[in-house]
């Protein structure tokens, strides 16, 4: 989004933008929306904030707004007519000596939501600035976003902020841990109960739930992701992820133990061979 104008000499000009752009977005396939703070903060379970103090916030980050959604389009480019005294007000401010004061803004991981500015922010982007001094409260999460998120993917996104909720984990990268097959993120949990039953017997004593999951993480899911990026296997499954892998070639390599020799079956074999299988059988999906 960083690469779309939003220079504009007056709000009639950002004003008839901003209904191109609506216009465009069914056919362009990115969100054009602001994302609505309230209903992020209740799906992903955001609690815990901490203040960050005043920092240079890149305006291609702020991505959501707390009540004002609608005003505005993803770009900050202003969609009502009621918007316009107080945003010539501002522009004039911008283009004087003194400026305007900091933005107020949210952040939840990687991106920001605001919370008070959102004339200042339209008005920045408006003559070219690339960034906005703001007053910064963080929401921690489990959960990355991007400025590429929609409303649609912070929906698909409550399921996976349950799973790192109930595990304990947190996401390093956006993508880590994500799942697209059916019932996934339960698999991922019967996993680590599974590994936790069996350290148990290994270790000869009770084993918590924080050990289990950064046992199973260590020793069963990291090596297998690890395999799965090595051979590039997610190349031949457009559409699918790291972790959906994961769980079909664990569930492969479960078949090839109970059909073959269990000694001689490993997690390098089971991943070659699943993905043999699947180009021999033309599919892309496997459940």
């Amino acid at each position: 989004m960083s690469d779309e104008t939003t220079e504009f000499e007056s709000f009639d000009e950002a004003k008839r933008a901003a209904i191109l752009k609506d216009l465009m977005s069914f056919f362009q396939r990115k969100p054009v929306d602001l994302l609505p703070f309230e209903e992020v903060k209740e799906r992903l379970h955001l609690k815990q904030l901490v203040d960050r103090g005043v920092q240079e916030v890149p305006l291609n980050q702020i991505v959501g707004s707390l009540g004002r959604q609608n005003e505005f389009n993803r770009l900050f480019m202003p969609r009502e007519e009621s918007l316009r005294k107080r945003w010539e007000e501002v522009r004039d401010l911008a283009e004087g000596p003194q400026g305007f004061p900091p933005v107020e803004l949210y952040f939840v991981p990687d991106v920001y939501f605001v919370v008070d500015g959102h004339h200042r922010i339209s008005v920045a982007r408006s003559v070219g600035a690339q960034t906005i001094e703001a007053a910064v409260k963080e929401f921690r999460s489990t959960v990355k976003l991007t400025p590429e998120t929609s409303i649609e993917d912070v929906i698909g996104k409550a399921a996976l902020a349950d799973f790192l909720e109930t595990a304990g984990i947190a996401q390093k990268n956006p993508g880590d841990y994500v799942v697209t097959v059916p019932n996934g993120y339960e698999k991922l949990l019967d996993h680590i109960s599974v590994h936790r039953y069996y350290r148990g017997i290994e270790t000869g004593q009770p084993v918590s739930w924080e050990e289990a999951v950064q046992s199973w993480r260590r020793s069963v899911y990291m090596p297998m992701i690890r395999i799965v990026r090595k051979h590039k296997i997610l190349e031949d499954f457009p559409g699918s992820t790291e972790t959906d892998l994961y769980l079909a070639i664990m569930d492969h390599l479960h078949y090839l133990k109970e059909k073959v020799a269990p000694r001689t079956v490993g997690r390098a074999r089971a991943a070659k061979d699943f993905s043999e299988e699947m180009k021999r059988s033309k599919k892309q999906k496997w459940w």
